[in-house]
């Protein structure tokens, strides 16, 4: 008898795989959140899978927070992002922003992204990809949408 192997054991060597694997676990769109997925050491999705609502329009506007001082809301995120996967030992970070809707990003959707990318970057957080979850399915945003 053969044992089906877990999703959580499925290794995601590729982007496409990632997608069909977000597909899986999320389905469709039903509100505007984000999720936030971790891979872990051995390219496998790892705990915890989060969604957040109520994330701020624009990811430019700036916060003031206790320990890092005045930020943009997209500093504060990716650098709470980085935390998390330190804390939880998790290799590399996903991101999924999830909208009703066409399949098309929205700008708010593409202004995220790009701040998303650019924060990773700038705070050495392992960003892997970012897709968009819709009505109908998943859809990889790459560098081109959202610059």
């Amino acid at each position: 008898m053969e044992t089906q192997q877990s999703p959580r054991d499925r290794v995601l060597h590729t982007d496409d795989q990632l997608r069909d694997m977000i597909e899986l676990l999320l389905r469709k769109a039903k509100q505007r959140q984000f999720w936030l997925l971790f891979i872990d050491e051995r390219g496998c999705l790892g705990d915890p899978l989060m969604p957040m609502a109520d994330y701020p329009e624009d990811p430019g506007e700036s916060v003031r927070v206790d320990d890092l001082g005045e930020v943009s809301h997209g500093h504060l995120l990716m650098h709470r992002i980085g935390s998390m996967r330190e804390m939880t030992g998790n290799a590399q970070v996903v991101l999924v922003w999830e909208h009703p809707g066409l399949h098309e990003p929205r700008e708010v959707d593409r202004a995220w992204a790009r701040a998303m990318a650019e924060q990773a970057e700038a705070l050495d957080v392992p960003l892997r990809a970012q897709f968009t979850l819709f009505e109908r399915g998943v859809r990889q945003m790459h560098p081109d949408d959202y610059v």
